[in-house]
């Protein structure tokens, strides 16, 4: 089963769930005030061997016109690479 990460929309508090697959924020509460209005985080994935899971070869895809995350043309690192 995945973790999952949320945000409190109430006291702001980040925590991470044990949810399974495709889950979102029905039955998710916040553990420090218990509030029910959470918002589900995109968060980092973990391989143990992720060194190879990525070859070094691997280019980030170019946007139309030359654009790119050094460019600023990619929503401004949205994607956090």
């Amino acid at each position: 089963m995945p973790v999952y990460e949320y945000k409190c929309n109430g006291c702001g508090k980040v925590f991470s769930m044990m949810r399974s697959m495709g889950a979102g924020t029905e039955g998710v509460s916040c553990p420090e005030c218990k509030g029910t209005e959470v918002t589900k985080l995109l968060s980092a994935t973990y391989s143990p061997d992720s060194s190879k899971a990525m070859p070094s070869s691997f280019d980030m895809p170019k946007m139309p016109g030359g654009g790119g995350c050094s460019s600023g043309m990619c929503g401004s690192g949205m994607c956090g690479m």
